[in-house]
């Protein structure tokens, strides 16, 4: 009994040193000027189209938290569409806050801006990145009341290739030095590239599907940078209804780009024949590509089972062929392990990227009797990375590029076009066959198992 006695002492101990240790929340802040607030759209200097809704619905969620009563994002958008024609972040720079304020009636504007928001996946080098800086006008003063930003990553290097990926994360673009980054996380694999490649490509994609993309990161900056936030004035007004945010229909990626090729004017069937080695000489990947071509329709098959050291893909993964349909601006992903396809709608998304190319003439040579044209090019794309190297225009080709040697920080990448058919492939090639349907999403793929 005295054993019991003291067992339930000791509990009640516990139990009430924990109440005591617990952190309490901060009351309100009545004197707050900011009685009513509106989180404008973000501006986004990034290529996720879906990265603003995302971070802008975690803010909202944020500025709840700490006692703002903000207004409902719908209500906000709409009176920006309707009476300013506002309907993206970057539009707001060319309004005047008097404007804002009038419209929008409120005491305080949220402003931000998205300057990172995605992932870099190379097999030696995974890193996932969010970056953000917001501040909030007092519209009473126009003088801004807070102001904060920070960048949020985590990151994944193979063992063996660490030195290479300092060198590349010591690498990266940095576009405001005022705003810094934070690493929550820092992991070593012992993966080879593609494996790095093939789970950091996976990972990715099942996030994208689950609404989970970057939210650790995402989670993590917003958690930061409200730190130094004073808290609102509380629940004067009746809080506003939780805002439920559309996010667009997420899809399947497309191949990478080729930017930097021309195909030139003729129709013809061919295989690309590509090799893939890390500079290190470490790991090499070789795999061939049938590819026909007619007008504006390209079609493109990748057979990764076959893949000399590809190692295992999900099923669903291991063969897809890419139908370019640029009549209709249009790209279909078909997967015929699934009998399954996803579109891709160019209008909306930057699905083929068009790098910058600057080429400088090299030289003639000869390639599988096809006499050429030896440019030496540099590619930059978007996300400021670049690539340099060489191609081989076919001069009997229109110019076609029929070779190319490609490198990066870490790779190397060849490419030459074989059993080049000049000749109109059939029309049935650029269709989605009978008996394939439509996948509402990527996780139905890989979770369809027949």
């Amino acid at each position: 009994m005295k054993s019991l006695k003291l067992l339930a002492i000791i509990l009640s101990i516990i139990l009430i040193s924990g109440c005591a240790m617990m952190p309490t929340k901060p009351p309100a802040d009545p004197s707050n000027p900011m009685k009513r607030i509106a989180i404008l759209p973000i501006k986004n200097d990034t290529t996720d189209v879906e990265g603003p809704y995302f971070v802008r619905e975690k803010l909202v969620k944020a500025f709840e938290d700490r006692e703002y009563n903000v207004k409902p994002v719908e209500e906000t958008d709409r009176l920006l569409r309707d009476r300013m024609g506002i309907t993206l972040g970057g539009q707001l720079e060319m309004a005047k806050n008097e404007k804002l304020i009038e419209v929008l009636d409120v005491e305080g504007l949220v402003f931000g801006t998205l300057m990172d928001f995605g992932e870099t996946t190379t097999g030696l080098y995974n890193v996932r990145r969010v970056r953000a800086r917001f501040k909030l006008v007092n519209a009473l003063t126009n003088e801004t009341f807070w102001a904060n930003g920070i960048g949020v990553k985590s990151e994944e290097t193979a063992g063996k290739f660490l030195g290479t990926a300092i060198a590349l994360a010591a690498g990266m673009k940095d576009k405001d030095a005022e705003v810094p980054w934070i690493t929550i996380e820092s992991q070593q694999s012992s993966k080879s590239v593609f494996e790095g490649l093939a789970a950091g490509f996976g990972k990715k994609l099942i996030s994208k599907v689950t609404k989970t993309h970057l939210l650790r990161e995402t989670n993590e900056m917003i958690r930061r940078i409200m730190i130094n936030l004073p808290w609102g004035p509380g629940s004067v007004i009746v809080a506003a209804a939780p805002v439920k945010f559309q996010i667009p229909k997420v899809k399947m990626p497309p191949p990478a780009s080729v930017g930097h090729m021309d195909y030139g004017k003729r129709d013809f069937s061919a295989v690309i024949v590509s090799n893939m080695v890390d500079k290190k000489g470490k790991d090499s990947f070789a795999f061939k590509m049938p590819i026909a071509k007619a007008g504006k329709k390209i079609r493109l098959e990748v057979d990764y089972s076959k893949m000399s050291k590809g190692g295992e893909m999900p099923p669903a993964l291991s063969k897809m062929v890419t139908i370019h349909r640029g009549d209709k601006k249009i790209t279909y992903s078909l997967y015929p392990g699934k009998k399954m396809y996803m579109v891709h709608n160019e209008t909306d998304e930057n699905y083929f990227e068009k790098p910058k190319v600057i080429k400088t003439k090299a030289g003639s040579e000869t390639i599988d009797g096809h006499p050429t044209e030896k440019f030496k090019i540099k590619i930059t794309y978007k996300n400021a990375m670049t690539q340099q190297g060489y191609i081989w225009n076919a001069k009997d080709l229109d110019g076609m590029t029929i070779k190319s040697e490609i490198e990066d920080e870490t790779m190397k990448y060849t490419s030459q076009f074989k059993n080049i058919v000049l000749k109109k492939p059939s029309k049935n090639l650029f269709v989605i066959p009978d008996g394939f349907t439509e996948a509402s999403g990527f996780m139905e793929l890989m979770l369809d198992e027949k």
